[in-house]
């Protein structure tokens, strides 16, 4: 019983996908404790016979229809279940009238059966409720028109107005109920599908658009980007800075403490990175130990960011076995020129990037003919 609860808790924050198996089992459980309280409930009115009826087939939900659950025979469950609801409610109004509100539980039978279907994925899902639906709703009819012009069958004693009454309020609220959680439950299964296949969309975003190691975006997208850039500078003006920096002897690392070690420098350089830019800027991992990095701001305010990034990298100390590493990197900036297609903007960048590493390393290289760090 504490793990009912559990799922129930569960159910209502919207955090845990639930089996077919395990909601059929749940709901076999309620609906076989519904058919044996209510049969006692209409014992007590009087009416045995239906009573022990309505009892007898709540067992037969725990004796028969939840071996079926356990085999995962859901759509003969469904079947059974719903075909039951609908011949012992048209039994019981026939044996004790329109006034008990036995015709409820056909209300609650449809929206069970839109929700069953559904999440059952058959091949018939998309028929089969409406198909149950129009039935229910003759059986309805049938119903109400039959009360019209015969009085209720009873075998036992006249059930009292007031059992009457108060079976017709219990039949209605459970009938309401039922609905109520079914509807409940079939918005949260649609909003629990919604939010998997939106995290299953994030992910396939991720690994079309970001590079799978440093989680940066790659070459691909960031040309895309940088399209975008040039055509808002086209058109209203607004300048960006490119930076493409590099990982000093990146090959050493390798060399020295192994590829693993490598990756770790390079999903560190790039955590740092990341965690020094704004979230309008734009960081790609170009190729190799490569970064690119699109800022929103003119060279100057570009190139103070691009220093405070060479500065972070330079102080930060990777553990790896038990042994420090230190990098450093280089940084070329070129700054966006109206007319200017992409590929001469990386050229500069690049050009002042090899500059910067034939003159000392370690530095943002602003122009060709300063190799002062900012």
């Amino acid at each position: 019983m504490s793990n009912f609860w559990h799922y129930v808790r569960e159910l209502i924050k919207g955090n845990r996908f639930f089996g077919q198996k395990l909601i059929y089992r749940y709901s076999v459980f309620s609906f076989g404790a519904i058919h044996i309280l209510l049969g006692l409930l209409i014992c007590f009115s009087g009416q045995f016979t239906l009573g022990l009826i309505t009892a007898v087939v709540g067992g037969f939900y725990f004796s028969v229809i939840r071996p079926l659950v356990d085999k995962e025979n859901y759509l003969l469950t469904l079947i059974i279940c719903l075909a039951e609801v609908i011949i012992l409610e048209f039994v019981s109004t026939l044996l004790l009238g329109w006034e008990a509100g036995f015709y409820g539980y056909l209300f609650s039978a449809i929206s069970a059966s839109f929700y069953f279907t559904y999440i059952t994925q058959n091949k018939y899902r998309h028929v089969m409720p409406l198909a149950l639906s129009v039935m229910i709703l003759l059986v309805y009819y049938i119903g109400y028109i039959t009360m019209k012009y015969i009085p209720p069958l009873l075998g036992e004693e006249p059930v009292s107005a007031g059992w009457l009454a108060a079976l017709h309020m219990i039949n209605i609220f459970i009938s309401f109920c039922v609905m109520i959680v079914f509807s409940y439950l079939f918005v949260w299964e649609i909003q629990s599908k919604n939010l998997a296949l939106t995290a299953q969309n994030e992910q396939l975003d991720e690994l079309a658009n970001k590079d799978p190691l440093t989680h940066l975006y790659n070459r691909r997208i960031m040309n895309k980007i940088m399209d975008q850039r040039m055509e808002a500078l086209k058109k209203i003006g607004k300048r960006f800075t490119m930076i493409i920096g590099d990982i000093d002897d990146f090959k050493r690392v390798n060399d020295t403490y192994g590829h693993d070690a490598g990756d770790m420098v390079l999903t560190t350089v790039a955590s740092t990175i990341l965690n020094s830019v704004r979230s309008e800027d734009s960081v790609c991992r170009w190729g190799g130990a490569e970064i690119l990095i699109l800022v929103n701001d003119p060279l100057e305010t570009a190139a103070l960011a691009a220093e405070r990034i060479r500065s972070r990298i330079e102080s930060t100390v990777i553990t790896f076995e038990n042994q420090d590493i230190r990098v450093t990197m280089t940084f070329g900036i070129a700054e966006s020129i109206p007319g200017y297609k992409i590929e001469h903007l990386i050229q500069q960048a690049d050009d002042k990037l090899y500059y910067g590493k034939k003159h000392g390393k370690n530095q943002v290289v602003v122009k060709l003919d300063d190799t002062s760090s900012v």
